[in-house]
């Protein structure tokens, strides 16, 4: 039997107008390789002023994930709405110019309503229809700490990155890529690239993608492997880099309208498939199943996105290249969300996972191997999940068990309940262990090897991805796993550790490391209250 709709029949009826508000655009009657082009142009630009408005690392990481959901849903419009092909344009024109715009724009709205109507239909949010304002139960909006926690420590992980690359070799390409930009008829410009300036940029930037890339390199998929597609991406990746240098370098030139004509790398299909296979060494059959999996709306993908397909083919011989999209990618997280929406990849990720849980308990061994503790994994009784792992310290009298979970950060608001169980999962089976502990569960203690002197505490550990308030347990908190694992190096006591976790100092604070800020988002005559968070720290957020 099918259950009840958990949105009014008013509600759905406001939801359609929403959803075709975007055919009122003129872009939508243009070919897709005009349209698509004009809109990944327009985008271009207004990540650059963006960018040039940044001025710390939480600022740029917001940002950065901003304009990567913004751009989504704008791309997918034209990808259902224009005729395919179409010719890329050769000259600026400020009505297109302006429907980029618009439509850019309504897509940065339109995310809002999508987020609500995505939860109110699961359940998860109420949402009521007060004349022509659509307001969400405040329930919903408590908590915001675990929304925060996720979008803070992303910096972290950013600056880390950033920190290890040379800045004098950085300074050294970026100086030869410059003394190559010429500003041709005034509104153009063109550069040289060559294999020495691509090997250049990725040996400079291979610290950095080493943080993006923490798979092991040797798993395979059906028609390549880890290492491959990082060869690929790479490649890829450093021309995009080299292009952005390149258009920037021709806007101090004084290149008219910006450059704008030249700020999308446009090559045809041969000249990426040449350059890409030579630059990265990977055979042509490879590089062409990675660019089939990373082509915009290619494997049977319903809904594409950007972010997961960021190579857009115009037209029947040419791919668009937008660089900002490129440089704001995380690389490894997008293939594996693509491999498991493939059906024919689906099993091969499923049997990965099952590994890197288990690279995940060899990560907390290794890493924590001088501090003195104890680790103990496996079978219990019949009664009780299996223990992910235990670390023990028998000095202290104390036992903190990880209940491990490795996914897929959620990337869309549907992936955020689906993620959200496998968190709640991991919750519910903690708590399993905690209620045996308390019951003198003779099995666990025996494999534990403890008894009732020791305080036992329990922690979900998740690679990704904490979850939201709606999720969370008072008993049982949830925490990243490089979080954890830099808490437990960094202390000399177990016990002091549980405490930390037992009173979330890990989490950020609202007032003084972010802020609640309420949006009112416009579509048509249609309004949307919403919250969402807003750093007011400007540093890398990772207490210990």
């Amino acid at each position: 039997m099918k259950s009840p709709d958990k949105v009014s029949s008013k509600l759905r009826k406001v939801e359609k107008e929403i959803d075709n508000h975007y055919k009122s655009n003129p872009l939508v009657e243009l070919p897709f390789a005009t349209a698509a082009w004009s809109l990944l142009a327009f985008a271009e630009f207004e990540s650059l002023k963006q960018v040039s408005n940044v001025s710390t690392s939480q600022e740029l990481e917001t940002q950065s994930d901003n304009f990567i959901n913004e751009l989504k849903e704008p791309m997918f419009w034209l990808f259902r709405a224009c005729e395919q092909g179409g010719q890329i344009p050769s000259a600026y024109d400020d009505d297109v110019f302006q429907a980029s715009w618009d439509l850019f724009k309504l897509g940065k709205k339109y995310q809002w309503f999508e987020a609500a109507y995505t939860y109110a239909s699961n359940g998860l949010i109420k949402l009521e229809l007060e004349g022509s304002t659509i307001q969400p139960a405040k329930e919903f909006f408590k908590g915001m700490e675990y929304q925060a926690y996720g979008r803070l420590i992303k910096a972290h992980q950013t600056d880390e990155g950033i920190s290890l690359i040379n800045v004098d070799d950085f300074h050294l390409v970026r100086e030869a890529i410059s003394s190559s930009v010429k500003v041709v008829e005034g509104n153009r410009f063109s550069y040289k690239m060559n294999p020495r300036m691509v090997s250049d940029v990725i040996k400079t930037m291979s610290p950095g993608y080493d943080m993006a890339f923490s798979l092991p390199p040797e798993w395979r998929f059906s028609r390549y492997s880890l290492g491959d597609f990082r060869k690929v991406f790479e490649a890829i990746l450093a021309i995009a880099s080299i292009h952005f240098r390149a258009w920037r370098i021709a806007i101090e030139k004084e290149c008219d309208n910006m450059g704008y004509l030249d700020c999308i790398y446009v090559p045809t299909c041969n000249e990426l498939l040449r350059r890409v296979a030579r630059y990265s060494g990977v055979p042509d059959a490879k590089v062409l199943s990675i660019f089939d999996d990373l082509t915009y709306g290619n494997r049977g993908i319903l809904h594409p996105d950007p972010a997961l397909q960021p190579l857009i083919k115009l037209n029947s011989n040419h791919y668009a290249i937008m660089p900002s999209l490129w440089m704001s990618l995380s690389p490894e997280r997008n293939l594996t969300v693509i491999l498991n929406r493939i059906p024919s990849e689906r099993e091969i990720y499923a049997e990965l996972v099952g590994e890197q849980e288990e690279l995940m308990k060899r990560r907390f061994t290794t890493d924590l191997s001088t501090e003195g503790f104890q680790f103990i994994e496996g079978n219990v009784s019949s009664d009780l999940p299996d223990i992910d792992l235990a670390i023990i310290r028998d000095s202290e009298k104390a036992c903190l068990l990880l209940e491990l979970k490795w996914f897929i950060g959620p990337a869309e608001f549907r992936e955020v309940i689906d993620k959200s169980k496998a968190i709640k999962k991991g919750v519910c089976q903690s708590l399993k262990f905690k209620q045996a502990f308390a019951a003198s569960h003779e099995p666990l203690l025996a494999k534990l090897g403890i008894d009732t002197d020791y305080r036992l505490e329990t922690v979900v550990v998740s690679q990704n991805w904490i979850g939201y308030a709606n999720v969370q347990n008072l008993e049982v908190p949830v925490i990243l796993a490089d979080h954890l694992i830099a808490k437990l190096k960094a202390t000399e006591s177990l016990r002091s550790t549980m405490d930390w976790l037992k009173n979330r100092e890990y989490l950020p604070k609202e007032g003084k490391d972010f802020e609640v800020h309420g949006i009112t988002s416009t579509i048509g005559k249609w309004n949307l209250k919403w919250s969402t968070t807003r750093p007011l720290i400007k540093d890398a957020f990772f207490p210990l």
